[in-house]
This record gives C-alpha cells, structure tokens and sequence, in this order.
C-alpha cells in the first residue's frame, strides 16, 4: 500500500527508521529495571524473568521473533505484531493509520477500542447501521482518499456475526481497506480456530486483522496480523507499540502453548452447548457463544441479573443505545 510506503520512505530518509533488535549481553544502561530484579538469578525459571523495556529498547527477543512467526503462519498471514491487550492493539492500529487523508467506516456495533483509537486520529469518521450492507455502500460512494472499514467479524454487542464475504466485495469494488475485529471469533472458527477470516478463505482480501489472546486462548495479550509493509509502520509509528513495555517471556510462552493447545481443542462441545441453551430460552439462532436476552428497563435488567447470580449463574449486564 504506497500509502504506508510513502510514509516509511520519508522516515527511513531522516534516518529515524525504527527496528526490533533482541536484547544483548551488554551492559543495561537502557531499560526500566532499575533494581536489576527482571535479570535476578532465583528458583524462578528464565522464563518467568521480567520484560525490562519497551520492544525497540531491550524489551525484544528472539522468543517473540519466534512466536510472531507461528502465529502469523497460523493466522495465514504474513507477518504478526504482539501487543499487551486487544485494547491497545486497536488503538496503535487506528492511531496510526489515521491521517489526514484518511477516512474511517465504522459499524456501529464496533468495540469502544476502536472507537477510541479512531479518536486519537486525525481521520474522517463514519459511521454506517450494524451490518447493513447499503448504509456501508452509500457511505463508500460518498468517501474520498484512503478508506478504511472498520468491523468485528463477531460482535461482543449483539453475537451476531458480520457478512464478511459481502462486505469484502464492497471493499474491492470501492477501492477500501478492511480491518477486522477478530477477539471473539479466535480460537472459534476455522478448522483450528484461526478466525472467521480464514474460516471464509477471505484472509488474502483483508488488510489487517485484530486477534486477542485474553479469549478463547485463554490468556494475555493480542496481535495484529497483515503485510510486512503494516509491520514494519507499526512498529515506527504506533505509539501503543512503541512506548509500552513488553510482555514478559513467561506471558510470551504461555501464548505458545495456548496456540499449540488451541489446535486441539474441542470446539465442538462448545457448539453443543450453545444450542443447547438456544433450545432451553427458544433464543435465536445464532453460531455465536455471546447470546444476548433482551430486557427493556435498566432497572429489570440488574434485577434479572442480580437473580441469576443468586442462582449460582456469573452474568454480565450491558446497557447500550445505538444510533446512526
């Protein structure tokens, strides 16, 4: 994308490209472990030991060069960057991709992660009707310079799952990139759980992808996976990326082998019981783990839930007023 490139080229010009380099055996005059106790020597393992810095500082390693690379290729993608958590994961995505020259298309629906990185931009944003294909497609005829279309390929709000294929023809008819949203789909479609994405054979069409590590995988973290072109900008211009301190490598290998787990596991069983419980309350039918019960009146709402909990049931209440 020569908008990334042009933007890449002007930085490596002033000679303030940036890159990961793993950490050295030199003297640490750089990081943030000022007790020296990330380095110390104890019972702990070396994997337990602390990230010391941010990435471009000493916070690298060959371990998360190596964890990159399997998830990338388990996503099908071409490269992976790591973040500390979906949140900042979609804030250093959108942040940094929103110029100027930029306009963003959001579902409604989309998670406030977004939203909030949309917010530290300088970009247009729009908004178009939770999976409506003609509201997206008015709003692309009326969009100029780069656009990007912002969606979840399942939404945390309502469980619905986003028309990815339709939405992806919209895309390439209008010239506009797709971001998706992945955190509840991970782990859950595709034959190893590779997302909705791959699930549809639509990875090669979508420019980037958001996946967590906090769901399904059942642990910490997040990446976005795309082209090395959207690697390499992140790591120059996403300020999330750039001044957050890494993972520790024991967070690092415990996502290794919940990937490697993930593989295995039993997602059948899950579906069961989602049809299970849609048989039980005659709720829609949805493939979704995220059934939502519609209540009318906050007040019935807490009410209900507090009910539930009573009965042993952990819930969560959610009160949301959507308009375009």
């Amino acid at each position: 994308m020569r908008f990334l490139e042009e933007r890449l080229e002007k930085r490596t010009s002033q000679g303030l490209l940036r890159s990961l380099v793993p950490q050295t055996a030199l003297l640490d005059f750089t990081s943030n472990d000022y007790l020296g106790l990330a380095r110390e020597e104890t019972l702990l393992s070396v994997a337990s030991s602390g990230s010391t810095g941010s990435r471009l500082l000493t916070g690298h390693s060959r371990l998360y060069d190596q964890l990159e690379g399997e998830i990338a290729a388990f996503h099908r993608a071409q490269s992976c960057l790591i973040y500390t958590s979906g949140y900042m994961a979609n804030l250093g995505l959108l942040s940094a991709l929103g110029t100027e020259e930029v306009t963003f298309l959001y579902d409604l629906e989309i998670h406030a992660s977004m939203i909030d990185g949309m917010s530290l931009s300088s970009a247009k944003k729009v908004p178009f009707r939770h999976n409506d294909l003609n509201s997206l497609e008015q709003r692309l005829k009326r969009s100029t310079g780069q656009i990007f279309v912002l969606i979840e390929s399942l939404y945390s709000i309502s469980g619905d799952l986003a028309p990815l294929e339709e939405i992806v023809r919209l895309c390439a008819y209008y010239g506009a990139a797709l971001i998706v949203d992945e955190a509840h789909a991970t782990g859950l479609f595709g034959l190893k759980g590779e997302g909705l994405v791959v699930a549809l054979n639509l990875e090669k069409e979508v420019f980037a992808r958001v996946h967590t590590f906090s769901k399904a995988l059942g642990s910490h973290g997040a990446c976005i996976v795309g082209s090395a072109l959207l690697k390499n900008y992140l790591i120059n211009f996403s300020r999330q990326q750039i001044y957050t301190t890494a993972l520790p490598p024991s967070t690092l290998l415990q996502i290794q082998n919940r990937y490697k787990r993930l593989q295995g596991a039993p997602r059948h069983a899950l579906f069961e019981n989602i049809a299970y419980l849609q048989s039980c309350l005659a709720l829609e039918q949805r493939k979704s783990p995220i059934q939502p019960i519609y209540i009318a009146g906050a007040e019935r709402v807490r009410l209900f839930s507090k009910q539930l909990q009573e009965a042993g049931f952990e819930t969560e209440d959610k009160f949301m007023t959507l308009h375009v």
